[in-house]
């Protein structure tokens, strides 16, 4: 099969992405053989591009030529206990572990799958697991929304910060979004009661007041996001290792720092996630969908300004 991979240097610099064959995965007990349809890029996968991951990378290719890729849709090829040869499913992988999925195929985990649900379609799907599962994570689980809450999003317009935005409105938030200045009036359209561009001096004011700021971009830390929480707020952050001091001067405040890190998903949130894409709540956003042979185009887009949604893979099996 083919897929993306990257020659990673020892030292600094950027990994230069081609296409290679590859062996087509067998699927081992509990696995089920996945022929990929669409694949989505996340912020993971810009760190890869842009070099801030060679020594991760390198110690993948040890056992993997496929290096990017934690969200997919595609056919099952396999049987698995509930899933059958020939259900459209989609999946998330373990970030840390693999398997990825920028290529043809995939053996993956039968509990990090779930079948499409009723309505959605692949590209839809392969759009929205990454971002649904964690702003679920962040907005539920650490956050526990509820009607009337103030939040901020930053990063609004991106595949987490649209999904956070649909999620919170859902939840009865009031929300505030940063995003580029050309998004501002489609931010406010996913949910959000007033945007603020990031590129502009339309800065948040000094008074206002946050129970929780989710910083899906990353653009903030727990230190810059302090004076805008109210007193027992929770600053929330999706690159959780780039801000440990702000996990520590938490330790000594009122305020929060919430933990989130999505590396792993299972049956019961993925089943949460298809009562949410089933009800209408998450609805899928996507930027733009480049063709497996033009990958480089799409990991270049990643580094551009002005995103609104997902950007997507699809491969030559795709229906």
């Amino acid at each position: 099969m083919r897929a993306v991979s990257f020659d990673v240097p020892k030292g600094a610099g950027r990994p230069t992405l081609k296409l290679v064959e590859v062996a087509k995965p067998i699927p081992a007990k509990g696995e089920v053989l996945i022929r990929i349809t669409h694949a989505g890029l996340n912020h993971g996968d810009y760190e890869t591009y842009t070099g801030k991951q060679n020594k991760t990378l390198l110690k993948r290719l040890q056992t993997n030529p496929v290096l990017s890729g934690i969200e997919m849709a595609g056919v099952a090829e396999s049987d698995g206990k509930a899933i059958k040869t020939g259900d459209m499913v989609y999946g998330y992988t373990n970030i840390f572990k693999g398997p990825w999925f920028h290529g043809e195929f995939v053996a993956l985990k039968e509990a990090n799958l779930a079948k499409l649900p009723t309505g959605m379609t692949p590209e839809g799907a392969a759009a929205l697991v990454g971002g649904a599962v964690t702003a679920i994570a962040a907005l539920e689980r650490i956050a526990k929304i509820k009607p009337g809450d103030k939040l901020l999003v930053t990063g609004a317009t991106g595949s987490v910060g649209v999904t956070a935005l649909q999620l919170a409105k859902h939840l009865g938030a009031e929300i505030t979004a940063i995003c580029h200045s050309s998004q501002l009036d489609f931010a406010r359209s996913q949910g959000a009661s007033d945007a603020l561009a990031y590129d502009t001096k339309n800065l948040l004011p000094k008074e206002s007041q946050f129970d929780t700021i989710f910083d899906a971009a990353p653009s903030m830390s727990f230190s810059k996001a302090r004076p805008y929480l109210k007193p027992k707020g929770t600053y929330i952050t999706t690159m959780p290792h780039l801000d440990v001091p702000g996990f520590l001067r938490a330790l000594v405040s009122r305020r929060k720092w919430g933990f989130l890190l999505e590396s792993d998903t299972d049956q019961k949130r993925l089943g949460r996630l298809s009562t949410l894409m089933a009800e209408g709540v998450f609805l899928p956003v996507i930027d733009r969908v480049f063709a497996f042979e033009d990958a480089a185009q799409a990991f270049a887009r990643q580094e551009e300004s002005g995103k609104r949604g997902k950007i997507l893979l699809t491969m030559p099996t795709a229906l």
